[in-house]
C-alpha cells in the first residue's frame, strides 16, 4: 500500500508539471474530510457567492474553447429522473442541470451560488431567501423563474403519487417554499437546519421546468434543465452525448463543445479505453480505476494525472428488520461482530481505505477508540465466539441459510462475496442473488429482500447525510431506510443534531446517534472506501472533490489540445 501511495504522489507531481493548470491532487489519501461548516449566519446579510471558477492568473495558460471531452462511466442510470435516482449512476445527468447552490470545485467544502446569485439567512435561522440570476433559460428556450424552483422543491419534499424522493428526509426542515417574485425563492423552515446549505448544494438537488414536467407527467425518459450542456442523444449501455448550451447563464461557460459519456461496465475495458485515449477522463466512484489500475496507468501512461480523493463512501450490510432472522437484534449483532473490518481494507480496497462507523470523517468515533470496540477490535476470536453465542440464543444454534440481494456490478459483487465469507464463519450461509440495477432498486424500495450489501456515498461530509438512510417512513414510502427500522431514539437524535447550531452540542448528539446506530446493528459498516480519478494532461480545470455525487457539471473544464 505504501508503494502505491508513493507512486501516486510521484505521478501526480509529474502530471501537474505537464498539465499546467490541471487540478491539484491529494498526494496521500486521507479518511473522509472534516465536517463542513454549515451553521447558519447570525446576521441577515446577503451572502456573496464565489464565481464558479477563478480567473486564470497572469501568465498562466488560458482556457480554450472547443473540443468534446470523453468520459468513462460504469453504468446507465435506472431512469433520467434525478429527483428519484440515487448513486453515481445518475452522475451522467448532472451536467444538464443547475441547483440553487453548489460546492465550489476549487474548494469542495465551500458553498457558492448556482442559479442563486445571492442569498440571505434570517438571524433566527428560519428564513432563507434566494435571489436568482436574471434571464436564465431552460434548454427548450423557456424562461426559468422562481416558480420552477418552488415546484421542484415541492416535488422532492412532497412527491406526487408514484414518485419516490430519496432526499425527502434531508429537506424535512423546510416548512414551505414560496416564490416571492419571479426571481426570488423563500424557504420558511419549521426548525433550524445546521446543514441546509450543504443539503441544497449536492448534485442531485436540481431544478426542473414546471411546465415541462406537467406536460410530460414524469421525468423518467427526459432531460430538461438549465445546465451547461444539453442532451443530444442517449443509447442505453453505450453512451450519452451532450452538446454545449449556448444560452447557459454563466458568462463564458462552458468551454467545451460537448461531452460524451461512454458506458463501459467491465473494469479492464474501462482501463484500456483510458490508456488508449478513447476516454480522457474517468468518471468518479466505481467508474474510476482501482489502486492496481492506477499502478498500471502510472507504469504505461506516466503523463497522466492520478487524483485520489476522499469520497465519504462506505460499504455496509443492510438487514431487513421485517424479515427473519433480522427481526431479532441478537442475530443482527452477531453479523456486526462477525465482520473483519481490517481484513476488508486489504481484500476489497487493495489496502486503500479506512475503518469507521456510520459517521464521516471527524464526526465518527476516533480510530484509536474504535480499534478497541467489539466488531473492530483485533484479533477477531472473542467477537466470533460472541457472535456464535448470540446466534444460538436467537434460535439458530446450527446456523441459517439465507438469500442475499446483490447489485450486478463488480464492486457490489465483491462486497457481497466478502460479507458471505465472513458470515460463513458463524454458520450463516448466504446465497447471492444477483440482480441488475433497476431490478435491485425496485426490490429494495419495496422491501422485497432479506439482506443486501451495498455502498453508500455521502454527497458532503456531514451527519445530515445519514438522515435519508435512517429516517422514519412517510406513509408507505421508506425512502432509503431500506432496513425498515423504526427506532424512536434514532429518529429523535437525527432531528436534534439537525437543528443544533452549536458545533459542540451537535458533536455530542452525533456521537450518541452513532453509538445507537451501532447498537441496533441494522446496517453494519464494513469499511470506508477511497476512490481515484484519472485524467489525461490536456484535461484542464477539473478542480477538487470530496464526493461521488457532486462536481459533475463540467462547466469549467477545457481541453489544451
Amino acid at each position: 500500500m505504501m508503494r502505491f501511495l508513493m507512486t501516486v504522489t510521484c505521478l501526480t507531481v509529474l502530471g501537474l508539471l505537464l498539465a499546467g493548470c490541471a487540478p491539484a491532487p491529494t498526494p496521500t489519501p486521507k479518511p473522509p474530510v472534516a465536517p463542513a461548516k454549515s451553521e447558519a449566519p447570525a446576521a441577515k446579510a446577503p451572502v456573496a457567492p464565489a464565481p464558479p471558477a477563478p480567473s486564470p492568473k497572469s501568465g498562466a495558460e488560458q482556457p480554450r474553447y472547443g473540443g468534446v471531452l470523453s468520459i468513462s462511466h460504469v453504468i446507465d442510470p435506472p431512469s433520467l429522473d434525478m429527483h428519484q435516482e440515487i448513486g453515481f449512476a445518475g452522475n451522467v445527468l448532472q451536467s444538464a442541470y443547475s441547483g440553487l447552490t453548489q460546492f465550489n470545485p476549487q474548494n469542495p467544502e465551500e458553498v457558492i451560488g448556482d442559479l442563486a446569485r445571492s442569498w440571505e439567512v434570517a438571524k433566527d435561522g428560519l428564513t432563507y431567501t434566494f435571489r436568482f440570476h436574471e434571464n436564465v433559460k431552460f434548454h427548450d428556450g423557456s424562461a426559468f423563474t422562481a416558480e420552477d424552483a418552488r415546484f421542484s422543491f415541492e416535488r422532492m419534499m412532497n412527491p406526487p403519487r408514484g414518485i419516490l424522493s430519496p432526499r425527502r428526509a434531508e429537506l424535512s426542515a423546510i416548512g414551505t417554499a414560496e416564490a416571492a417574485d419571479k426571481d426570488t425563492l423563500k424557504f420558511i423552515l419549521k426548525q433550524p437546519a445546521a446543514a441546509l446549505l450543504n443539503v441544497l448544494s449536492q448534485g442531485y438537488i436540481v431544478i426542473y421546468s414546471k411546465a415541462f414536467v406537467e406536460k410530460k407527467g414524469h421525468m423518467k425518459n427526459d432531460i430538461m434543465g438549465t445546465g451547461p450542456y444539453k442532451l443530444k442523444s442517449y443509447a442505453a449501455n453505450i453512451s450519452l452525448e451532450y452538446v454545449k448550451n449556448p444560452d447557459y447563464f454563466v458568462k463564458g461557460r462552458p468551454y467545451l463543445d460537448g461531452i460524451t459519456f461512454y458506458i463501459i461496465r467491465d473494469t479492464g475495458t474501462r482501463l484500456a479505453a483510458f490508456r488508449s485515449g478513447r476516454v480522457k477522463l474517468t468518471g468518479p466512484g466505481e467508474s474510476g480505476p482501482a489502486p492496481s489500475g492506477a499502478e498500471t496507468i502510472k507504469r504505461t501512461l506516466p503523463q497522466a494525472v492520478i487524483m485520489p480523493y476522499p469520497a465519504n463512501s462506505f460499504g455496509n450490510f443492510i438487514l431487513n428488520t421485517t424479515e427473519k432472522p433480522w427481526n431479532d437484534i441478537r442475530a443482527r449483532k452477531a453479523v456486526h461482530l462477525a465482520i473483519d473490518r481490517q481484513k476488508a481494507i486489504d481484500v476489497l480496497g487493495e489496502g486503500f481505505g479506512e475503518i469507521g462507523t456510520n459517521m464521516p470523517g471527524e464526526w465518527g468515533i476516533p480510530k484509536r477508540e474504535l480499534e478497541k470496540m467489539p466488531g473492530w477490535r483485533q484479533p477477531k476470536d472473542a467477537d466470533i465466539a460472541e457472535a456464535k453465542r448470540l446466534l444460538a440464543e436467537a434460535g439458530y444454534p446450527d446456523g441459517v441459510a439465507l438469500k442475499s440481494l446483490v447489485r450486478a456490478e463488480r464492486t457490489f459483487e465483491q462486497l457481497s462475496t466478502y460479507v458471505a465469507d465472513q458470515l460463513a464463519k458463524i454458520g450463516i450461509k448466504l446465497e447471492l442473488d444477483v440482480k441488475e440495477l433497476a431490478v435491485r432498486q425496485k426490490l429494495v424500495n419495496e422491501g422485497a429482500f432479506n439482506s443486501h450489501a451495498t455502498m453508500n456515498s455521502l454527497p458532503y461530509p456531514d451527519p445530515e447525510n445519514l438522515v435519508r438512510l435512517w429516517a422514519a417512513p412517510a406513509g408507505a414510502d421508506w425512502g432509503m431506510n431500506w432496513a425498515r427500522l423504526r427506532d424512536d431514539k434514532i429518529f429523535d437524535l437525527l432531528d436534534k443534531q439537525s437543528r443544533a447550531l452549536d458545533p459542540a452540542e451537535r458533536k455530542k448528539l452525533v456521537r450518541e446517534l452513532d453509538l445507537r446506530m451501532i447498537e441496533v446493528a441494522t446496517r453494519p459498516v464494513v469499511w470506508w472506501k477511497q476512490y481515484i480519478v484519472a485524467l489525461w494532461p490536456e484535461v484542464k480545470g477539473y478542480g477538487k472533490r470530496n464526493s461521488n455525487y457532486s462536481f459533475e457539471r463540467y462547466q469549467d473544464i477545457w481541453l489544451a489540445k
